[in-house]
C-alpha cells in the first residue's frame, strides 16, 4: 500500500509538478505586467488630460467673468443712453479656448 503512494510523491514527480506550477506561474505573470503596463499608460495619459481640462477651465471662468462684466458695462451705457460714450473693449477669447467657444 505504502509503495504506491511513494511512487505517486516520488521527487520526480514533485519536481515536474514544480516545474510546470512554475511556468504557468511565470506566463500568467508576464501576462498582468503586460496588462498593469497598459493601464499605468492610459492612467498617465487620463493624467494628462484632466490637467489640461482643469486648465481649459479655469480659462473659460476667466472668459466667463470678463464678459460678465463687459454686458454689465454696455447695461448700464445703455440706462443712461448717452450718445457720445464709446462701449468697453470686448475681452479677447484665449487662443486654446477658440474651438470650444
Amino acid at each position: 500500500m505504502g509503495e504506491w503512494l511513494l511512487a505517486l510523491f516520488s521527487p520526480e514527480r514533485i519536481q515536474a509538478l514544480g516545474i510546470a506550477a512554475t511556468s504557468l506561474l511565470t506566463a500568467w505573470m508576464t501576462r498582468q505586467a503586460a496588462v498593469i503596463k497598459r493601464l499605468q499608460a492610459e492612467v498617465a495619459e487620463l493624467k494628462a488630460g484632466r490637467a489640461e481640462d482643469q486648465r481649459k477651465f479655469r480659462r473659460a471662468i476667466w472668459l466667463i467673468r470678463d464678459l460678465l462684466s463687459y454686458a454689465t458695462a454696455l447695461e448700464l451705457l445703455m440706462e443712461r443712453h448717452i450718445p457720445h460714450v464709446t462701449s468697453p473693449q470686448r475681452p479677447e477669447i484665449p487662443a486654446e479656448l477658440l474651438e470650444e467657444v
